[in-house]
């Protein structure tokens, strides 16, 4: 099993940035960076990037997959990245400062 970590994955952190990590296991990955305004989801998959506004964010959540699970967030469009299993409780208290308690997503 291949595991990627933060530096071999995520490139340059802004010099604010509260929060950031990123993993790849068995191909399926991404990475998040939390600043004080606004959060950056990358995909290993297809190695884009989306920068979302925290004052945008409607819901988001941390739903747990084995070894890894995946935060979705919605602000205007669900945007989802799958991290390790390990960087969970980190992110979620990370989001929980940046965008509030997470909260149902839409259907």
């Amino acid at each position: 099993m291949e595991v990627t970590d933060f530096v071999e994955l995520a490139g340059t952190v802004p010099d604010d940035a509260g929060f950031e990590c990123s993993s790849t296991i068995a191909g399926v990955g991404g990475a998040l960076c939390v600043t004080p305004d606004s959060l950056v989801l990358r995909s290993a998959a297809t190695g884009a990037s989306t920068r979302v506004g925290t004052h945008t964010i409607r819901s988001w959540r941390a739903t747990p997959a084995g070894a890894t699970f995946s935060l979705a967030v919605e602000a205007g469009a669900r945007h989802t990245v799958v991290l390790l299993s390990q960087f969970q409780a980190a992110t979620v208290q990370a989001m929980t400062r940046a965008a509030g308690p997470a909260t149902r997503l839409s259907v």
